[in-house]
């Protein structure tokens, strides 16, 4: 029997028009009412991902944020249950390599959102996410982020990738979570990884788990769970997992918690 869910926002949860939240009001409070209870897991800040569940009208549940990097109970508590941050030196390191290949790049810092410039791109994603962006010189975007995000045009997502990798082996784990996206966490760190510790703190075997993602950087949370679900629009290399498939948003919440019922 599935106790707990674990689920994306943004693609999987979260339509491109904002819808999803809201939507998933009714399923949520019916999948807690079944005993299983609600994690959002997001590339996101847990204060953005705290504005989901206020719009979801959750009153309890767990935030994995930050691609894994902070795991929070829902109401927050004093602090992350669960934190993890880059080590500055390569941090720094990381910044220059983003900025030489054109990226804009984001750090997400002890809870603050930090930009080195305003443009079009850092303030959608801004809106999108509800959540203000501090303008900050170079040095302070390498002060043990928790993640850094590299923003660019797809084609050269690779090319990034790969010489991140090189140059940066064992002190980084990078990877796509859209397709101008780069994401930049600490080594170990994917929502995979933070899923099981939570599993863990709970006292749940992962055959106990389910999820819901559609990007490349849920695949290691899919992998884990007991049940796999995605929207069919998920990425390629997410449906070549065989995860279950659901209708895309806004309507994967309730077919979501259909299928758990079962």
């Amino acid at each position: 029997m599935t106790r707990l869910v674990a689920v994306d926002l943004d693609g999987t949860l979260i339509a491109r028009d904002g819808r999803g939240a809201r939507e998933a009001r009714e399923p949520f409070a019916e999948l807690q009412r079944q005993g299983i209870e609600v994690a959002i897991a997001t590339g996101r800040m847990v204060q953005s991902a705290l504005l989901v569940f206020q719009d979801a009208a959750v009153e309890r549940g767990y935030i994995i944020a930050l691609n894994g990097a902070e795991v929070w109970s829902y109401p927050p508590g004093d602090g992350p249950i669960w934190q993890r941050g880059i080590e500055p030196a390569a941090a720094g390191r990381a910044v220059e390599i983003c900025l030489s290949a054109g990226a804009e790049v984001q750090g997400y810092v002890h809870g603050e959102l930090r930009i080195l410039r305003r443009t079009a791109r850092t303030e959608a994603y801004a809106r999108r996410t509800r959540v203000a962006a501090h303008l900050v010189g170079q040095e302070q975007m390498s002060e043990g982020p928790q993640k850094l995000l590299a923003l660019l045009d797809p084609a050269a997502t690779g090319q990034l990738m790969d010489r991140l990798r090189q140059e940066l082996v064992g002190r980084i784990e990078c990877f796509r979570s859209e397709p101008d996206f780069v994401e930049i966490v600490p080594p170990g760190v994917d929502k995979g990884a933070a899923l099981r510790a939570l599993a863990e703190r709970l006292r749940l075997s992962l055959t106990e788990v389910a999820a819901a993602g559609d990007g490349e950087n849920d695949i290691e949370m899919l992998q884990v769970v007991g049940r796999a679900f995605a929207p069919r629009t998920a990425a390629q290399a997410v449906l070549q997992l065989g995860p279950t498939l659901l209708p895309p948003p806004p309507e994967l919440a309730d077919a979501l918690a259909k299928e758990l019922a079962r």
